[in-house]
C-alpha cells in the first residue's frame, strides 16, 4: 500500500525546519509504526511538499494515522503543514 500525501507550508516555515521535524519525526514516530516499510518526503519547485509511504496494508497505515492524531512528536510534524492544503491517497502497488 502507497500512501501519498501532498501539502503546503504555512507561513514563516522554512525548507530547512522541514527537514529538522522530518528527521526527528521518521526516527521517533514513522520507523517506529508497525507495518511501515519505507517513507521519503520531497518538495517541488512551486511550494508544494510530497510525502510518500510505503506500508505493508492499509489496516497498517489507518492504525498509524489514528495514532498521530495524540503523538506529540506526529503534531509536531504536521503543524507546519497548511490545513487546507492536506490531500492524502493511497494506492495498491501492482505486482512485480
Amino acid at each position: 500500500m502507497i500512501e501519498v500525501a501532498k501539502f503546503r507550508l504555512i507561513a514563516g516555515i522554512q525548507p530547512e525546519d522541514v527537514s529538522e521535524r522530518n528527521a526527528h519525526f521518521q526516527q521517533h514516530y514513522a520507523y517506529q509504526q508497525d507495518g511501515l516499510l519505507r517513507r521519503t518526503v520531497a518538495s517541488g519547485l512551486d511550494g508544494e511538499w510530497i510525502a510518500i509511504t510505503w506500508w505493508r496494508s492499509m489496516n497498517d497505515a489507518k492504525r498509524s494515522a489514528t495514532e498521530a492524531l495524540t503523538s506529540s512528536v506526529a503534531i509536531d510534524f504536521t503543524s507546519m503543514m497548511e490545513p487546507s492544503s492536506v490531500v492524502t491517497d493511497f494506492f495498491k502497488e501492482l505486482p512485480g
